[in-house]
């Protein structure tokens, strides 16, 4: 059966997330240093770095691959998996797109990733790899909210 996923380009790859678990993707301009964030919010990430607000919620810009510089053409995506939220800054959005379910990432292969992959998947003769948001958000080192 297929499934909708976001899909985004980080220098010479592709990656997914779930549709599902997407809430917001906006530009990187709605990013903002933490003291122009309203004192009341709470600084459980932090001092340091960017902070976007999405649907009434403050959280730190995570960056998706420290590798790939922010540019104006970034953008952020806001994610939920497992009541936690966090936004990450990623090159670009391609788009949403509906594909054929997940393959199984290759179990050889995870020593050697830096980020968690729960699958992969063939658009058009594209690999893209599937992120595991579950292990994503709990790479998290303090640095968002929770709703």
């Amino acid at each position: 059966m297929p499934e909708r996923i976001v899909l985004l380009k980080m220098g010479d790859h592709a990656f997914s997330l779930p549709f599902d678990h997407v809430d917001e993707i906006l530009g990187a301009d709605r990013a903002m240093p933490r003291n122009s964030v309203p004192e009341d919010v709470p600084t459980e990430g932090g001092n340091e770095g960017l902070w976007v607000s999405s649907r009434g919620r403050w959280l730190k810009v995570l960056e998706f691959l420290p590798e790939i510089p922010r540019t104006r053409n970034s953008q952020i995506l806001v994610v939920t998996c497992g009541g936690s939220s966090r936004a990450f800054q990623v090159e670009q959005v391609v788009g949403i797109e509906t594909v054929d379910p997940l393959r199984p990432f290759p179990e050889v292969a995870k020593p050697f990733c830096d980020l968690p992959f729960s699958g992969i998947r063939f658009l058009k003769d594209r690999l893209v790899l599937e992120l595991d948001l579950s292990e994503l958000i709990s790479l998290d080192s303090g640095g968002g909210g929770s709703d």
